[in-house]
């Protein structure tokens, strides 16, 4: 049995490379609590989606090693839910038949149809979109299908929870509705979250700490602790001292990094 201080994702020496040897990402070194949410900031090349990837299975070449709660993440069966920048949905399908194929992809032998059809409504109901249930993704907007993709990551209950840009699309005022929806249940349905963005603030209302990923993919990026902002209730952290110190420090680090 693993101890408490080795539980979470402890990603060690990770390095991955294009077929022609050049660094995709460089060497990276971090464990993230279980339960814990760190932020993810970087520059267009830096290796942010590479990173998530690796995590997700979906890169399986790769230098280093990663485990979850002490064990190589390979060697285990642990349900990882993935919402991505672009939703992801399959546009054939209706909201609720999205989040029932996810269901049976992550427990093929699966519920009952009534408890399955209930946690699918309880998660749309959390989102604010049960009445979008039959509705088809291409006829939503932006913020609904990413309001979908959301609710099916929570759906699977999965351990490990990635996120890659999953608001940059969206107008500012959906983007800040979703991250406020999305904090409150992952703090009411945690898992262990890393999430990629671009937007500085966004990094900091979300991120316990946030990861920046220099451009060059010989330094190793620079981790910095954030819980004097995300310590505060949501709807305090843009107006706090904490939040335009973190932004000062951030802002210089992309200077020397970037």
């Amino acid at each position: 049995m693993s101890s408490s201080r080795n539980n979470g994702l402890c990603v060690k020496e990770l390095e991955v490379k294009y077929k022609n040897e050049e660094l995709a990402l460089g060497r990276v070194d971090f464990t993230l609590p279980e339960h814990g949410i760190y932020t993810i900031l970087g520059p267009s090349g830096s290796g942010k989606s590479t990173l998530l990837r690796a995590v997700s299975g979906l890169l399986p070449e790769y230098r280093g090693e990663l485990l979850f709660n002490g064990q190589s993440l390979r060697e285990q069966d642990i349900l990882i839910g993935l919402v991505p920048q672009n939703y992801g949905l399959l546009p054939w399908k209706t909201v609720k038949a999205n989040i029932r194929v996810a269901m049976k992809i992550a427990n093929p032998k699966g519920q009952d149809r009534r408890s399955q059809e209930a946690q699918i409504d309880r998660w749309l109901s959390a989102m604010g979109i049960l009445e979008l249930a039959d509705r088809y993704p291409l006829s939503l907007s932006g913020g609904q299908q990413q309001r979908v993709a959301i609710a099916r990551a929570f759906a699977i209950m999965p351990s490990i929870l990635l996120l890659d840009e999953p608001f940059s699309a969206l107008d500012a005022i959906t983007r800040e509705v979703l991250q406020q929806l999305f904090l409150e249940h992952w703090q009411a349905s945690p898992a262990t979250a890393l999430f990629v963005t671009h937007d500085v603030d966004e990094a900091i209302l979300l991120g316990q700490k946030i990861i920046v990923l220099p451009s060059s993919k010989s330094e190793a990026p620079e981790i910095m602790d954030n819980e004097a902002v995300f310590g505060l209730e949501h709807g305090q952290k843009r107006a706090s001292d904490a939040f335009f110190d973190q932004i000062k420090r951030i802002r210089k680090v992309m200077q020397e990094k970037w």
